[in-house]
């Protein structure tokens, strides 16, 4: 029995696919110096009342690119649902993009410069949901209107498109959506044959919490204990710990089978650091193909600073989408 287990450990630890012999030393002080700032930044306003609120609203960068991308509108459960669409001359394949936002904050728009990067590096048409956000739109509702594009893709992107075949891409908020989205492509649309890859940057798999995430304390550069517990009181204001933890919400406690691929993407610095260990391992255990991408000193949302190590990873993520694109 004993050697059984040593062969079966040795074999998961085999099909884990990771950047853990990669070197990033010499993209370390780019990085410390933005730590450095992002800890000594003025505490911001409380997202609990109104101004604070709307100023973390506005304080999301929508960086404009050209050419600017086409905005479509699509029908969703209370209205019509726009989406942004980045679209090359060849397409490989369709990127569904959700953003992150702690599922009160960011736009779709949030997300152009990282999604014409992905149209431009991959060949694939990027399409990106603008979901409705809490409190005013209490959670679930943008996991609704994420189900409503999911299915519209899963209807349309062959003849939109081209191509029937997709990825699903999302960071933070837009990680554990992304998640979720796949689960429902999988059991509801069972069309989970459809999608080739989930791009899924520092996501947030448990709503209950991971003991990383809860460790955090308020010089955390980006995700500060502040921050995460205010985000927490305006999005999931009396929910249960069961409900938290209900897989329909938490992906985490999903039955994890028969998934595509996942990419895996972190810094060591993140409080939902957790989530993707955790969440890496239970979709590989469950026989899915993983990697998993971890970056020293590296905190939340570190992909979209103007540094090395963010290109790297950025390369990283457009390297793993290529690499499963059709010929």
């Amino acid at each position: 029995m004993l050697l059984a287990m040593t062969l079966l450990s040795a074999g998961i630890s085999r099909a884990q696919q990771n950047n853990f012999g990669e070197d990033y030393s010499r993209y370390l002080p780019q990085v410390r110096a933005i730590n450095q700032y992002l800890m000594h930044m003025p505490q911001e306003m409380s997202i609990l009342t109104k101004q604070g609120l709307e100023t973390a609203r506005k304080s999301m960068t929508e960086t404009p690119v050209q050419p600017a991308p086409v905005v479509k509108y699509i029908q969703g459960p209370a209205g019509e649902l726009a989406v942004r669409i980045f679209r090359p001359d060849t397409i490989h394949a369709v990127v569904l993009s959700i953003h992150g936002g702690g599922w009160s904050l960011g736009t779709a728009a949030s997300d152009d410069v990282f999604n014409q990067y992905l149209e431009k590096a991959c060949n694939v048409a990027v399409v990106s949901i603008d979901y409705r956000l809490a409190p005013e739109s209490p959670f679930p509702a943008c996991i609704e209107d994420c189900k409503a594009a999911a299915r519209w893709l899963v209807d349309s992107a062959g003849i939109l498109f081209g191509t029937g075949k997709l990825f699903i891409s999302g960071a933070s908020a837009g990680g554990h959506l992304a998640a979720v989205t796949a689960l429902y492509i999988r059991d509801s649309l069972h069309a989970i044959d459809k999608v080739l890859g989930l791009n899924l940057v520092y996501g947030c798999f448990d709503l209950s919490r991971t003991p990383s995430c809860r460790m955090a304390t308020d010089s955390t550069p980006v995700l500060s204990k502040k921050y995460m517990d205010e985000t927490y009181e305006l999005v999931f204001h009396g929910w249960s710990l069961d409900r938290l933890q209900d897989p329909h919400y938490s992906p985490l406690f999903a039955d994890l089978k028969g998934m595509p691929p996942a990419l895996f993407t972190v810094g060591t610095l993140d409080p939902l650091i957790d989530d993707s260990y955790f969440m890496e391992d239970r979709w590989r255990l469950a026989g899915n193909k993983t990697y998993l991408a971890v970056y020293p000193e590296c905190p939340h949302a570190f992909n979209y600073f103007p540094t090395q190590m963010a290109q790297v990873a950025n390369h990283k993520m457009s390297e793993w989408i290529k690499g499963l694109c059709p010929n």
